[in-house]
């Protein structure tokens, strides 16, 4: 019987809600980091066939951040007002459009609009989970977020690898993205079929007002602050770090991107820490002890003796970066009772702008001034983030 048919009690639903969005949370979380890294793993593959130029694949490869800013904002919005499942279900019909888009485009005319369309999906679904779960779970939020973002990592670590194997036996790059497009669709079923609370009733006349004392909060601002530094961190030592490591390490290239694995992987270990330990820890705690260990791990990278010091900086710096994302979402929502997918919108809409500009910077600054002084920038993002969350 479908579950949408099954009377229940109060308590009961709320059970069903509770493990129902998380379960479809995790599934939706791999699809996002798969999205990440897939688009990465093939650029080869679809630059060789669509002979494009670098210039062509750094714009492809950087569009879907440009989606993602756009729909985080109004879906948390949107999921405030509609309930989170209906912008849920719209990123899935986004995400079958947007990957069989990808996998027809002739063309770099066709495929880049295809590309922001794949973004558009990550920041439905972000925008959609993040404030569901905090809501769903309250002070035990932290933890539960934590875990779930570690399905973003499962995601992205895992698909490289299938990505490979698909290669090596000849499957080419456009049945990737229609393979993936059918997981959107199974994501799809499992939403339809999942029960998830109504949304948020709030009295008619008064909300401007109410939202705009949310936003003038000292925690909301700075958190979006932090937010921003911290993914343009993030993603500059995704970007940067192999090539830092080649040219100013001496690190071999075959094994100088294996740093991208490995920032990768501590990030996901350090969710699953993070996931069991946030709230015994604190979550101002955690995030500022995290944002100042992690500038210990890039100064590791930067200027650590031999050759091992800048990998564990690298490691690190990604157990430090793991648990900020999350904790912080966590933390937010909590305290801004009926708007949180609002919120939540703006901070994934934050980190979408930091994911941009930050890499650009970087590489912006290396050409001018040379890739250790860029690098500097990424310490400082680290420290920055500590100073500001100390004053929430």
């Amino acid at each position: 019987m479908s579950t949408f048919a099954r009377p229940k009690t109060a308590s009961a639903v709320s059970t069903e809600s509770r493990r129902g969005a998380l379960y479809t949370a995790f599934m939706s979380m791999i699809l996002m980091g798969a999205t990440v890294s897939m688009v990465g793993a093939l650029l080869p593959a679809i630059v060789a066939d669509l002979g494009l130029s670098d210039s062509q694949a750094g714009v492809l490869v950087a569009s879907p951040s440009v989606g993602y800013v756009i729909t985080a904002l109004l879906a948390g919005a949107l999921g405030d007002a509609l309930g989170f499942r209906r912008i849920w279900i719209v990123g899935v019909l986004l995400g079958m459009v947007a990957l069989l888009a990808i996998a027809f485009s002739p063309s770099f005319a066709w495929m880049l609009p295809a590309m922001v369309a794949m973004g558009l999906v990550s920041g439905a679904f972000d925008g959609a989970i993040n404030p569901l779960i905090a809501g769903l779970y309250g002070e035990r939020s932290g933890g539960i977020l934590n875990s779930v973002h570690l399905f973003f990592g499962m995601g992205a670590t895992i698909t490289p690898f299938l990505v490979s194997l698909g290669l090596r036996y000849g499957l080419g790059w456009r049945w990737h993205f229609g393979l993936l497009s059918l997981y959107v669709l199974l994501v799809g079923v499992v939403i339809l079929r999942t029960r998830f609370p109504a949304p948020p009733q709030r009295p008619a006349g008064g909300n401007s007002v109410r939202l705009r004392e949310v936003l003038r909060r000292r925690l909301v601002l700075l958190s979006l602050l932090v937010i921003f530094l911290y993914v343009g961190g993030e993603a500059s030592v995704f970007a940067w770090s192999a090539l830092f490591l080649e040219r100013l390490r001496s690190v071999p290239i075959s094994a100088a991107s294996l740093s991208v694995s490995l920032f990768g992987g501590t990030i996901m270990i350090g969710r699953l820490i993070w996931g069991q330990l946030a709230e015994r820890v604190g979550y101002k705690r955690l995030i500022v002890g995290s944002s100042f260990v992690s500038t210990l791990g890039i100064a590791l990278l930067l200027w650590g003796p031999g050759t091992l010091a800048p990998w564990l900086g690298v490691g690190l710096t990604g157990l430090a970066y793991s648990g900020i994302f999350a904790t912080i979402m966590a933390q937010v929502t909590a305290n801004s009772s009926g708007y949180e997918g609002t919120v939540a919108g703006l901070i994934c809409s934050s980190g979408g702008l930091g994911q941009i500009l930050f890499p650009w910077a970087v590489g912006m600054l290396s050409e001018a001034a040379g890739l250790p002084i860029a690098m500097l920038l990424v310490l400082g993002i680290s420290a920055l983030m500590g100073l500001f969350y100390l004053l929430t």
